[in-house]
């Protein structure tokens, strides 16, 4: 799933550091507060990470730019909507990790796989 080899790979694997302590605190014995700031850590990262990418992508000039900033805004909305919806805590896990396993499967795997592209095609020969 490497996509650049520096800091977007870098940040992919805090998220899913960040991810693993939330999906880890589903648990009976589960402290809600702990589970609130780890939830929270995990979208204030991913805002900033989305952040990051799409000014490196400016930086690039990479011609898919809009429709991935328009990918990035969807998950920030989806991830708002759980955080403002959830009835209860065990309601919020689960919304979140359904949105983070979309968010692997679909749009790691799908919309920065083609920012590698672009990328690679961009290097000289070697």
């Amino acid at each position: 799933m490497s996509i650049d080899h520096g800091f977007i790979d870098e940040d992919h694997k805090k998220l899913f550091d960040i991810a693993n302590r939330v999906d880890q605190l589903n648990h009976p014995n589960r402290r809600a507060e702990e589970l609130k700031q780890t939830i929270r850590e995990l979208y204030d990262y991913v805002k900033y990470h989305f952040e990051r990418e799409e000014l490196f992508m400016q930086e690039i000039q990479y011609p898919n730019a809009d429709v991935h900033h328009e990918k990035h805004e969807a998950i920030v909305k989806e991830m708002n909507h759980y955080l403002t919806t959830s009835h209860h805590m065990g309601e919020m896990l689960e919304n979140f990790r359904l949105l983070m396993n979309k968010w692997v499967l679909h749009h790691i795997m799908d919309e920065d796989i083609q920012l590698r592209e672009f990328m690679k095609s961009r290097q000289p020969p070697r």
